[in-house]
Formats: C-alpha cells, structure tokens, sequence
C-alpha cells in the first residue's frame, strides 16, 4: 500500500514536471533553450523509467518471496497483483509519453530548419533588394551628371554662336564703312573725271559681291559648324539616351523579378502561418518572421518610391532633349 501511495506521488510530480515543462514552451525563447527544456525532459522520463523498472523489480520479488512465504494468503497476492498490474500500466504510459515526447521534439527540430531556411531567403532577399537601391541611385546621379555635362556643351554652343554673329557683324559693318569712305572720294573726284565713274561702279559692284559672298560664307560656316556639333551632341546623347533606357528596363525586370518574389514569400509565409500556429512553441518564431516580413514590405515601397522617382527623372530627360532639339530648329530657321 505505502508503495502504491508512493507511486500515485511520483506520478504527481511527472505531471507536474510535463505542465511546467510545457509552460516553458509556450515562454518566449531561443531555439537552443527549447531543444535543452526538451533534453532536460527526455533525461527526466529515463530516469523515472529507470526508477520505476528498479523500483518493479523489487517489487516482483518481494511479491514472490510472500507467495513463497504465503502461499496460503490468496488476498494479499491478489493486493500485490493489482499493485503489479498498477505498475505496469504506469511503466507503459511513461514509454508512451517518451514516445511522443521524442516525436515532438523531431517535429521541432523540423520547424526549427524550416525557419533557419526561411530567414536565410530573406536575407538574401533584402541583400538583393539594397543592391537595386544601390544602382537605382548610381543610375539617378550618372542621369545627373550627364544632364550636367548637356547644360554645359549647350552653354558653350550659345556663347559660340553669339560671339560668331557679332564678329560677322563686326565684319560687315567695316565692309559698309570701306564702301562708303570709298563712295565719298570718289564722288569728290567725279567733277574732274567723268570716267572714274564707271570705275566706281565697278569697284563697287565687287565690295557689295565680297560683302554678300563673306556674309553667306560666314553664314553657310557658322550653320554647318552649329550643325555638325549638334548632330555630334544630339547622337551622344541619343547613345547616352539609349543605354539609359536600356539599363532602365533591366532594372524594372529586377523589380518585377523582385515584386514576384516578394508575393511568392508572402504566399508561403501564409502557408507556414497557418501550420505552426497550432504549436505554441513557435509563436515565437512566427511574431519574428511577421515582423521580417512588414519590414521587407516597407523596403519594397521605398524602392518603388525609388523607381518612380528615376522614371519621373527620365521624363524630365525627355523633356529637356525636346526643349534643346526646339531650339535648334529655332536657330537653324
């Protein structure tokens, strides 16, 4: 009977120990302490099972040392029988209970690599993701500084033909003051030499064709020179232009290759959310990868932000290239 009573105790305190070893499961914790609470469970189930075969053994024996002693008191076997068939279903039990606790802890194993697997993704993931913000951002400050270098060269082409012009300018104006200092020594002289007339006319005739000649030259020079430079800088630029574009539309597959996997992430995240939710040791687990993903969603968006701002650059782009190639037309006409 003492040992019956001793037996419910320790029965008691296994109990015990399994709810306050599932307690700290449900804790928030490392995965190395959850694999120690259940190694610490494992070594607490083999020694009761030890304890009790010891313990059952003693009892088988002292139970035939009083058939053998007893053999005439058929209660007390039968008490000792029950106490024995007691034993053994409690023996049972525990072989039971460190059947499933080794399932469980295979499970959690499992989980555990699952996880590991799924947080090495998302790593990779969001290093894949900074180095598109990386060259959307190289690519933003070479749109600028090429913008730069236009504003520049198309600076430097209106200096140009401004200082042409005024120097044709120039040029004309003493063609027109040689002509006229000319027309005026020569009128002086008319009254005493009628012939010296058609000398001047003459003469002249050749100023005003040198004159128009220097000027078309001039003209036709300082035209195909703005042209030959314009079309050198439009077909750089248009070069520039189109390995931008090209650059661009590897970067908007990235993106896109990069939204896919996103969703796909977000896709399995759900699946596995669904599934771990029913084991409170995860919970954990599940609350850091939730929090994984909103921060992945938010870097998403801000290289969206990104993207959009670099299409809205190349827009302006676009624009300014319209604006020059306007002016162009303006001063070729």
């Amino acid at each position: 009977m003492h040992t019956h009573t001793h037996l419910k105790q320790a029965n008691k305190v296994q109990g015990l120990n399994c709810i306050t070893a599932e307690s700290s499961w449900r804790l928030p914790g490392h995965e190395k302490e959850i694999l120690q609470a259940l190694n610490d469970r494992f070594a607490g189930y083999i020694d009761k099972v030890r304890n009790l075969e010891m313990h059952n053994r003693n009892l088988e024996a002292e139970a035939a040392a009083l058939r053998q002693s007893q053999a005439g008191r058929a209660s007390v076997g039968e008490h000792y029988e029950r106490e024995l068939g007691d034993l053994r279903g409690l023996l049972q039990q525990l072989t039971g209970e460190k059947a499933r606790a080794a399932l469980e802890h295979e499970h959690l194993e499992e989980d555990i690599q699952h996880l590991r697997v799924r947080l090495e993704d998302e790593a990779r993931n969001r290093e894949e993701l900074e180095a598109g913000v990386r060259a959307m951002k190289k690519y933003v400050e070479e749109c600028r500084l090429a913008r730069l270098e236009l504003d520049k060269k198309m600076r430097a082409l209106e200096e140009e033909a401004t200082f042409l012009k005024k120097n044709h300018e120039e040029e004309v104006m003493e063609l027109l003051a040689q002509i006229q200092g000319a027309q005026v020594s020569f009128d002086m002289r008319d009254a005493l030499k009628a012939d010296v007339t058609s000398a001047l006319r003459e003469i002249r005739s050749q100023l005003d064709t040198h004159a128009s000649k220097s000027a078309t030259h001039a003209e036709e020079w300082f035209k195909g020179e703005l042209d030959q430079r314009g079309s050198k800088e439009i077909a750089e630029y248009r070069r520039q232009l189109q390995s931008r574009t090209i650059e661009l539309e590897t970067l908007r597959g990235t993106k896109e290759s990069l939204e896919r996997q996103r969703m796909e992430s977000e896709d399995r995240h759900q699946d596995d959310l669904g599934s771990l939710q029913a084991g409170h040791q995860c919970r954990r687990a599940i609350t850091n990868l939730d929090n994984e993903l909103k921060t992945t969603k938010w870097e998403m968006a801000s290289q969206l932000k990104d993207y959009q701002e670099l299409l809205n650059v190349k827009m302006a782009l676009d624009i300014e290239i319209a604006a020059y190639r306007s002016v162009r037309v303006r001063k070729h006409t």
